[in-house]
């Protein structure tokens, strides 16, 4: 999609529907000048955005994306383009960092309350086949630290979600590419979960093995 097209297309459904740039920035919390910038062809909204974009202008999300109104050609076009363009965004990946870090908050508290004062945090396997302690700890150290680990984690993949993956960049993406773009983008949320688990999977052996 052409962002001059796409911008000539929002501000002519916007008009169509008696909003001003001040009143459409209010309904989806953002600046009149965002507005601005969109309808001129300067950008495209962020990707949180189209939805509510589209509901606040009487649009499907698939007439937004397309740049038509309903009443064009393009109105009978199947849905599978925009579940290919939209589908890895729907996730709520700010959410799976949340659930990730109480899980491991959880996970520490079973751990100072069911095992003993030292646990082992790091094994060998020894030649006769046997899995030997390699490295203690007092379990309150070895909670604090998975702990905050996955704070860590949690706070990285919200700055991601918020700046990175936020960003025009990908919004334009899936605008041009959008076969390719949503996969690329849901590549990077699973690179960012999996290192957001990693204290989880260290307390979940700490439980196993103790």
């Amino acid at each position: 999609m052409d962002a001059k097209a796409f911008g000539a297309f929002l501000a002519k459904t916007r008009k169509d529907r008696g909003l001003t740039q001040n009143a459409l920035a209010e309904q989806l919390h953002v600046t009149d000048k965002a507005v601005s910038r969109w309808e001129r062809g300067l950008g495209f909204p962020d990707i949180n955005t189209l939805e509510p974009l589209a509901d606040a202008l009487g649009l499907t999300l698939a007439q937004l994306m397309h740049a038509d109104s309903g009443t064009g050609e393009d109105a009978g076009q199947p849905l599978e383009d925009f579940f290919s363009l939209m589908i890895p965004g729907h996730i709520q990946w700010t959410s799976v960092a949340n659930a990730i870090f109480w899980l491991t908050m959880g996970l520490a508290l079973w751990i100072l309350l069911a095992l003993p004062p030292q646990v082992a945090v790091k094994w060998h396997l020894e030649n006769s086949g046997v899995l030997t302690p390699s490295l203690t700890m007092s379990k309150p150290v070895a909670c604090l630290i998975t702990i905050g680990l996955g704070t860590l984690m949690m706070q990285l993949c919200k700055a991601a979600e918020h700046g990175f993956f936020r960003h025009s960049f990908f919004v334009w993406g899936r605008t041009f590419h959008p076969r390719l773009f949503p996969w690329l983008e849901l590549a990077f949320h699973l690179c960012y979960t999996w290192l957001a688990l990693g204290p989880l999977f260290a307390e979940a052996m700490i439980l196993m093995f103790n």
